[in-house]
């Protein structure tokens, strides 16, 4: 397996490594679009500009050696390497033009004591996902991101108040998991996939509620921001959005399962506690990116005031009325994001005297 995707690799900037190395090289349009005319040849290293570069193509071609070659080949030509040695070259180069790889989950998880309901993962061995999940914009790579799991037939046990063995059915419904920091697996949902059921999201019986939690707070790691959102759909919006903009690949999207923030308990059991944590792993800024409602943003001034009380920067992102990342498209998103405001006493009267949503 490469050390850089197909997709990344698509970002190296060949007039980057060119400049880089001092070679020479003209632009120009030609009948493929545009391309670079290169004074000397990476393969057979002719210096009389017989090189050319399709930036559109993506492929090259020396008229002197008669080679054709693609990205990975001039990089192994200029720099003399092979195999391995040429992706880490590679992922070096793209490092030094700004690129950043898009964030894989990065803390391996426990399944501790939690039993699933029979479910598959997500993609299936043969790539497979379901279309419930492809016509929502989550293809495969963002479900294995979330760990996530389809049951077709499929129970929950517990046992009830006097202790009598019973079962919930989780049929038809997308396995969500939901990690502590350290990984283990605490808990779940199930979100139908049929648009039948009267409850769109199950939660086990027995388990302790999700409200304690941050989604996806496990692969918080190596990074100073998170961007808050509410459900699992909502915060796989906002890393697809975010993956398509380098800037932004540092920056873990987590969910708050809905708008509110849980605090107060006295062993710091809940969400607030787990913040605190972060914040000893590095976590400086917190954005809060809720539905585009007056309650929504009342409720991100409401949990704002509480993270600010820790030392936490927090920013408020206004989103389209009615919308949530899910809903909009990822410029919407990456752009409600750097419009973001930073909270403050002044911004938080402001905004509940007149709420930009009313």
């Amino acid at each position: 397996m490469s050390l850089v995707s197909k997709e990344d690799l698509n970002e190296l900037d060949m007039e980057f490594v060119l400049e880089r190395e001092s070679i020479p090289f003209r632009v120009s349009r030609g009948v493929s679009g545009y391309q670079l005319n290169i004074k000397t040849c990476p393969l057979c290293g002719d210096t009389r500009w017989r090189t050319y570069f399709g930036v559109d193509s993506g492929a090259g071609n020396c008229f002197v050696c008669g080679e054709g070659f693609s990205k990975v080949k001039a990089v192994a030509g200029l720099y003399g390497t092979e195999g391995r040695e040429t992706w880490e070259k590679i992922a070096e180069l793209l490092r030094e033009q700004g690129w950043r790889p898009k964030r894989a989950a990065v803390v391996a998880t426990d399944p501790g004591d939690v039993v699933l309901p029979v479910s598959i993962e997500l993609p299936t061995e043969l790539g497979e996902n379901l279309v419930y999940l492809e016509k929502r914009g989550f293809g495969g790579e963002i479900c294995r991101y979330f760990g996530l799991r389809y049951c077709e037939f499929g129970w929950w046990k517990f046992k009830d108040a006097e202790g009598h063995p019973q079962t919930q059915n989780f049929a038809n419904r997308v396995i969500i998991p939901v990690h502590d920091l350290d990984g283990k697996l605490v808990t779940f949902q199930g979100r139908d996939v049929t648009g039948t059921s009267e409850r769109k999201y199950l939660f086990p019986i027995e388990l302790p509620g999700t409200g304690k939690y941050l989604l996806n707070g496990h692969n918080v790691v190596a990074t100073k921001e998170v961007v808050m959102g509410e459900g699992i759909f909502d915060i796989a919006a906002i890393k697809l959005a975010f993956d398509e903009d380098q800037a932004l690949r540092d920056i873990v999207p987590i969910g708050s399962f809905g708008k509110h923030l849980s605090y107060g308990d006295p062993g710091g059991n809940d969400q607030l506690g787990r913040f605190l944590q972060l914040k000893k792993r590095g976590v400086e800024t917190v954005t809060i990116m809720w539905d585009g409602e007056a309650a929504a943003l009342t409720a991100a001034l409401n949990a704002a005031k509480v993270l600010t009380g820790i030392a936490l920067k927090v920013r408020i992102a206004l989103l389209p009325a009615g919308k949530d990342p899910n809903e909009i498209l990822g410029e919407v998103v990456r752009k409600a994001y750097y419009a973001a405001q930073v909270w403050t006493p002044a911004l938080d009267l402001k905004w509940r005297l007149r709420n930009p949503y009313k």
